[in-house]
């Protein structure tokens, strides 16, 4: 399979545009550096579990927020929304995404027996991973295993990742009625971050131009006080606040590549209309001007 660079084109409804692995194999192994990656709010039918292995990450997932360090990780299912985001100076992750097909067929008894259950399970949307309970510590292990195996195309690795990821699988179903009554992932919630992916991607396609809160809320076809709820009760935030950090992410991004341009070229290109303005925006969100930002990240590119 070999290593996958992480990138963030996604459909009209918020799904990812890509395609992971082989139609024979279809599982994609990341690594990501994330002063370099951004991990954006988006979702995708397959599963996904990663595994922190340097710095501290704070993560969205199914309406929960988790701070991890290196050692531990999370699951999540198919099609649930989630984000990322780097806390300290150097960070990375290795990361799996994997079609349920990789494990079995929906016709055979492993099927019906490991995959089903946990393939969108409203108990198990997501599952934080953390070494200090054992089955979960083996579900990590499994999977940097399965990653390894992966992503530098060991021999015989397509029957070790098959092998990781079942018994990984095994791990969850067994503790499924651990999780009975811890999360449920309710027909409700689900609507509303339906709703809420619609935004975002309007968001995604327009955040170079002016936006407003009601063109926001209509993109979703809610009102916008209806919106002003949704952000809060899914992202934590309000739309405008979002849109900011969408913004920054996105003038984060440009800063690494530059291509000549200036910086005040740059903070128009992201929707800022001011140079200033964006400049202590910057500085707020990632602790230092533009121009600091260029230089601790310029001997960083590949």
């Amino acid at each position: 399979m070999a290593l996958s660079l992480s990138v963030d084109r996604v459909d009209e409804n918020g799904r990812e545009l890509l395609s992971y692995g082989t139609e024979d194999f279809p599982i994609a192994f990341f690594d990501d550096d994330l002063t370099k990656v951004a991990v954006p709010y988006h979702w995708h039918d397959e599963f996904e579990i990663v595994v922190i292995t340097e710095g501290t990450v704070r993560v969205w997932v199914a309406g929960k927020e988790w701070t991890l360090t290196a050692g531990e990780g999370y699951f999540a299912n198919s099609g649930i929304l989630h984000a990322a985001k780097l806390e300290t100076p150097t960070g990375h992750q290795h990361a799996l995404v994997f079609s349920p097909k990789i494990i079995s067929q929906s016709t055979d008894l492993v099927w019906k027996a490991y995959v089903a259950p946990v393939l969108g399970n409203p108990h198990l949307p997501c599952l934080r991973l953390t070494s200090s309970i054992p089955w979960q510590k083996e579900i990590l292990r499994l999977s940097e295993t399965a990653w390894e195996q992966g992503a530098y195309e060991k021999k015989d690795y397509p029957l070790h990742v098959r092998s990781c990821l079942s018994q990984a699988f095994a791990h969850l179903t067994g503790h499924l009625d651990d999780m009975e009554n811890e999360f449920f992932y309710s027909s409700k919630y689900q609507r509303d971050e339906l709703r809420i992916k619609k935004a975002l991607v309007f968001i995604e396609k327009n955040y170079d131009a002016p936006i407003a809160l009601e063109e926001i809320a209509k993109s979703a076809s809610i009102s916008p006080s209806t919106c002003l709820r949704l952000f809060d009760t899914v992202l934590s935030t309000t739309p405008i606040q979002y849109l900011m950090r969408f913004r920054l992410q996105k003038a984060a991004e440009e800063l690494t590549r530059l291509h000549g341009k200036r910086l005040s070229e740059i903070a128009f290109s992201c929707g800022f209309s001011d140079a200033s303005y964006f400049n202590r925006c910057f500085r707020r969100e990632y602790g230092m001007t533009p121009s600091e930002y260029i230089s601790r990240h310029v001997d960083q590119r590949p």
